[in-house]
């Protein structure tokens, strides 16, 4: 151990180094650590002084890894890495579990079942994050991750995913008004109000590309109903609202007990898909390991 800390640089050096090349900037690495650039700057050269290699070149405001620099990067992150997840797992005991799902699986999948799960499971202490970023999350605090969209997603590793079919849907009381509606009655009747949601996902399908993907061509009324949320758009067809697209395997539970009616119009197999990721940096803890199982005996995943 003696040899060890006499053959290693400081911490302080390499912790300036590490935001350094992270950020590519002395001065948002010293923003960052709480010190000046000057502080940074003279840990680094420090640095290059003890290893006798130049690590960055300086070209103005910015800074760039030299190829030496490059190498002693990787290690550097991914010893710091290592060293966190080891003591985020020591700090937090192995019955914590946090999951992180959008605001429409949280309501639609995840509320409806987690009974099953706490009674299953009931040693784990469980946190649910819904928010509707379709990002893979990159906060170590979070253990498992469903997310909608496509393969790959930076950082995480797929467990099971779960296929879907989008085809327009709305309370039964309309659909039976609507017994016989055609795709040409959809796109240009003015009296059926077509629901939609923004997505921060750009392949969350939209009227629009419904109609384009169907192969329909010659125009049609825009949706007179927006929400900011596909939750609220659902619930608004729930509500006799108009029609809105629904993502069966999704909404299966309202489909299901009747409060939404697929109604008989073309159905589309997207790529995308709901993917129940994992950080494939770190080994999956007891409590991750039950709940990914749990969710896989409670909807039809594929891996």
């Amino acid at each position: 151990m003696h040899r060890l800390r006499r053959s290693l640089p400081s911490l302080t050096a390499l912790f300036a180094f590490e935001a350094a090349a992270r950020l590519g900037s002395f001065t948002q690495a010293a923003a960052e650590l709480g010190v000046t650039q000057a502080a940074v700057s003279r840990r680094i050269g420090a640095l290059e002084q003890d290893i006798g290699r130049q690590l960055f070149e300086r070209r103005n405001r910015r800074v760039c890894l030299t190829e030496p620099g490059q190498e002693l990067f990787a290690t550097v992150a991914t010893a710091f890495g290592n060293l966190a997840d080891t003591v985020h797992i020591l700090r937090t005991p192995a019955s914590k579990l946090t999951v992180a799902v959008s605001v429409a699986f949280g309501h639609f999948r995840l509320l409806p079942l987690l009974t099953s799960f706490r009674d299953t499971e009931p040693d784990i202490d469980l946190r649910v994050i819904s928010e509707d970023t379709w990002e893979a999350p990159v906060d170590r605090q979070i253990d498992l991750a469903v997310r909608y969209g496509k393969l790959p997603f930076r950082g995480m590793t797929v467990v099971g995913s779960l296929q879907e079919k989008i085809v327009p849907v709305c309370a039964p009381s309309m659909a039976k008004r609507l017994e016989h509606l055609s795709v040409a009655d959809l796109a240009r009747r003015p009296d059926i109000t077509k629901i939609d949601s923004a997505s921060p996902e750009p392949s969350w399908l939209k009227w629009s590309g419904w109609f384009t993907q169907i192969g329909w061509h010659a125009g049609f009324e825009n949706a007179k109903l927006r929400f900011s949320s596909y939750s609220d758009a659902a619930y608004a067809a729930m509500s006799g609202e108009g029609i809105a697209l629904g993502w069966t395997h999704l909404l299966e539970r309202p489909l299901s007990d009747g409060r939404l009616v697929a109604l008989n119009l073309p159905a589309l197999s997207p790529k995308e898909r709901h993917y129940i990721l994992i950080p494939d940096d770190r080994k999956p803890s007891p409590a991750v390991e039950a709940f990914s199982q749990w969710l896989a005996g409670m909807v039809p995943l594929t891996s």
